[in-house]
């Protein structure tokens, strides 16, 4: 693996992404989850970021849509890191939701 001319950490870029999933905020009496997998990385603020979209469960007769990016890399044990993330859904039926959180951890 070569790293780039740019001080970013030295790991390939493209070979890994984040699990997500947990649960929304409860707004109008319900809340719905959001499962998905993160995109792949982007270097970013001498780290790196990802893209996180797409749809939560449906939930009080609809689901919300989301497009997002984690904030960059906050190192774990182990070699692992992970990212924050906090974002709002669109406006459904009047409303949205609030996610926040960690994605799952990744060695790469």
């Amino acid at each position: 693996m070569e790293c780039d001319s740019l001080s970013y950490p030295c790991f390939d870029y493209h070979e890994h992404v984040h699990g997500h999933g947990g649960r929304t905020s409860c707004i109008e009496g319900h809340a719905h989850l959001h499962p998905g997998v993160t995109g792949p990385p982007q270097p970013a603020e001498g780290s790196h970021i990802h893209d996180i979209r797409g749809m939560t469960t449906f939930d009080d007769g609809h689901t919300h849509a989301y497009f997002a990016v984690t904030g960059p890399a906050v190192p774990l044990p182990g070699g692992y890191h992970t990212h924050y993330i906090s974002f709002e859904t669109n406006m459904v039926d009047g409303h949205r939701h609030r996610v926040m959180g960690f994605v799952d951890p990744s060695t790469r």
